[in-house]
């Protein structure tokens, strides 16, 4: 559960806030957690994304599986189980030139090195000298030591595979056409010229006898919508070497999804390839296919719809590792690439319950999910059954009798057992869910706007299902009591905005004076008795941030209470805060700290204001500086969300979630005298 919409999502330049000095002390601590095995939803990326597809998937001998995501978190699977033997957050060597960075260098599993001492994932690490990028790559030990070294370099320029003692290589470009060298590292390689295009991936196998080379071939340089890709398999038994070529299906698409080919055994070679994009000219995620060498055709394909990435065969050439959705890594058939297991499961939602309890929404692979009730004492009961397709949000009602899922195209109302009791149609994924105070209503704020900007809501009647008439940008607080945001746009800075308050029949019981803001943001208590209201205020001497003012409005008739004005800890033009969430009490408000710009973030920890006493309540470092997170490019790093519990009974209860991390915080926190102007 989360609140967002127009308002939260203001850029983060325009939330700069006003400081409360001499926060009161806190004393809210980490009262339970519970972990989901598994990496945190879409942190292997995907084609589409600023980066591409990240991390990587590789098996030791002995047939476990290593995962690498892109927030650096390494995994080691029971592959037959698929239970997690080890999770570990893999750092890269301390003498690389930006290994002290935020992001530092981007790591990929390239495989499992096992030759001499020399036993572990092998990890390649891409990063900065100044401004000159490198390459390299190092050993992951299993006493935590990393060895440098490459032993397969490899380049976009000079693509290489390595199979055992045996190498490929792209030695020269030779009048438009690969020149690639392969045969025994310690021998004399063998020459061979290939058909004109970029050769993009290659791999000998095992025993050395063959390459499998995947070769784009482009009519014009740079971007071609009318690109191919061929697979050509180079014999190197006889006394000249042969090669032989087929065209895969489709036009092909490389730029922010490379492909890879891989041995499946003898005589099976394993390709992953996107193809074009029509809608985004980007890439599609993989498609994948098994070939024969006797054959012109695949033995099978799995279509790109299926949202697959990568396709690495185990040691025996029984199965292969893929990641779904750039959150969940499989397990499939190599004889059919049918799926067999996921490797853990992904957190996509969450809402707290009473209780320190909360309900999650979990991505269990195979395009499945599945929701579970969890606690700080173990794994809880699923709620229902196995669903198809994932949640992106949920709510429950405060008698937690019902329950609100919402999926990229509909939402659902499920009774205490997780029974579909309605199903309602939208146009896109809902990204804030909840139940009216009087529980009869059900409210999704959707991710798309009017073509003036406001945000579109819809409800629905919780007994009936009967959707409500809703008015562009309005929210029902209760069955009788809708609050509406209006918006007159200015030819000069931010547009003219107010709330009102309204009966279903359109009666307009108050409304707010109109000011210029980016919008009337607000938010009601979980009892509809209040509404919280941000308005964003100058900051002297910070031309480009802007101050949030927040405080309370009476639902009933507009009238508004003192309140409190934050700021960041330090100015910037790209740094602010988000109100996270109101509150049961109708007196504190979790704000979140955090910059960014438009190909990298950071998130600096929560902020807990006091309504009441006007002043900002010091949190623990667990909530502050221990939640700072770096996002951007190539590092697709979720970020903590939060929200209050309910039934803590005079105390303060939150729930971060962090990644596949559930923590509960509990306390009461202390009063304070002072008290700052509105």
């Amino acid at each position: 559960m989360r609140l967002s919409g127009t308002a939260v999502l203001l850029s983060l330049s325009l939330l700069g806030t006003m400081l409360a000095t001499n926060p009161a002390a806190s004393a809210l601590s980490l009262s339970g957690s519970a972990r989901i095995p598994g990496h945190a939803a879409g942190t292997f990326g995907g084609p589409g994304e600023l980066g591409g597809p990240v991390g990587g998937l590789a098996w030791a001998p002995d047939g476990t599986a290593y995962t690498l995501d892109g927030a650096r978190v390494l995994y080691r699977w029971n592959v037959r189980t698929g239970q997690p033997l080890s999770r570990q957050e893999v750092r890269a060597p301390a003498t690389l030139p930006d290994a002290a960075r935020g992001h530092g260098p981007r790591l990929r599993l390239g495989g499992y090195r096992a030759d001499g001492r020399l036993r572990g994932p092998f990890i390649r690490a891409e990063g900065y000298k100044g401004e000159q990028p490198y390459q390299t790559a190092f050993t992951l030990l299993e006493n935590g030591r990393r060895i440098l070294g490459d032993v397969c370099q490899s380049s976009r320029i000079q693509p290489a595979g390595c199979s055992g003692r045996h190498a490929a290589r792209v030695e020269r470009m030779q009048a438009g056409r690969a020149v690639v060298q392969a045969g025994d590292r310690q021998g004399q390689p063998t020459r061979v010229t290939l058909p004109a295009g970029q050769v993009v991936a290659l791999e000998p196998s095992l025993d050395g006898q063959f390459v499998a080379v995947l070769r784009l071939v482009q009519n014009t340089a740079g971007y071609d919508p009318n690109a191919q890709l061929w697979l050509d398999l180079i014999d190197l038994k006889g006394a000249q070497p042969e090669v032989r070529s087929r065209q895969l299906p489709g036009r092909a698409q490389t730029a922010d999804s490379l492909p890879e080919v891989h041995w499946a055994g003898k005589g099976r070679v394993l390709t992953a390839t996107s193809e074009l994009n029509t809608e985004t000219g980007g890439s599609t995620p993989h498609a994948l296919r098994l070939w024969d060498l006797g054959s012109p055709q695949p033995l099978w394909t799995v279509n790109a719809t299926q949202n697959l990435h990568s396709a690495v065969p185990s040691p025996d050439g029984r199965f292969f590792l893929t990641v779904r959705g750039g959150s969940v890594p499989e397990v499939h058939r190599v004889s059919d690439g049918r799926f067999v297991r996921a490797l853990g499961a992904a957190v996509t939602a969450f809402t707290p319950l009473k209780g320190q309890r909360a309900l999650v929404a979990l991505d269990t692979g195979s395009g499945q999910s599945e929701l579970r009730v969890l606690s700080p004492e173990g794994q809880g009961n699923r709620l229902g059954g196995v669903r198809e397709g994932g949640v992106v949000q949920l709510a429950a009602d405060a008698n937690e009798r019902h329950f609100v899922a919402g999926r990229p195209r509909s939402v659902d109302l499920l009774d205490r057992a997780g029974r579909t009791l309605h199903r309602w149609v939208v146009s896109s994924a809902p990204e804030e869910l909840a139940f009216t105070a009087d529980q009869r209503v059900v409210f999704a704020r959707l991710i798309d706007h009017s073509p003036v900007g406001l945000w579109k809501g819809m409800a629905w009647n919780v007994r009936t299902g009967t959707p409500l008439p809703l008015p562009a940008a309005t929210r029902p607080l209760r069955a009788d009591l809708w609050v509406q945001e209006q918006r007159q746009n200015s030819a000069r800075g931010f547009p003219f905005v107010r709330l009102r308050g309204l009966t279903p029949a359109g009666k307009v019981l108050w409304q707010e004076p109109w000011r210029q803001d980016w919008s009337a943001w607000f938010q009601p208590s979980p009892d509809g008795r209040s509404l919280l209201r941000m308005i964003t205020r100058p900051i002297a001497g910070a031309s480009e941030q802007r101050g949030a003012g927040l405080y309370r409005l009476d639902p009933g008739n507009g009238t508004a209470s003192p309140g409190v004005t934050l700021r960041p800890a330090l100015t910037g033009p790209y740094r602010g805060l988000r109100p996270l969430a109101f509150a049961p009490d109708r007196r504190h408000v979790l704000l979140g700290e955090g910059e960014g710009d438009g190909c990298g973030a950071e998130f600096h920890g929560l902020r807990l204001a006091d309504l009441h006493t006007r002043t900002e309540v010091r949190l623990p470092g667990g909530l502050t500086s221990g939640l700072r997170r770096s996002t951007g490019c190539g590092y697709p790093v979720p970020f903590p969300e939060a929200a209050f519990t309910p039934g803590t009974h005079g105390a303060l209860g939150l729930l971060v979630r962090d990644g596949n991390s559930l923590n509960w915080w509990l306390g009461k926190p202390r009063d304070t005298a002072r008290t700052l102007p509105r």
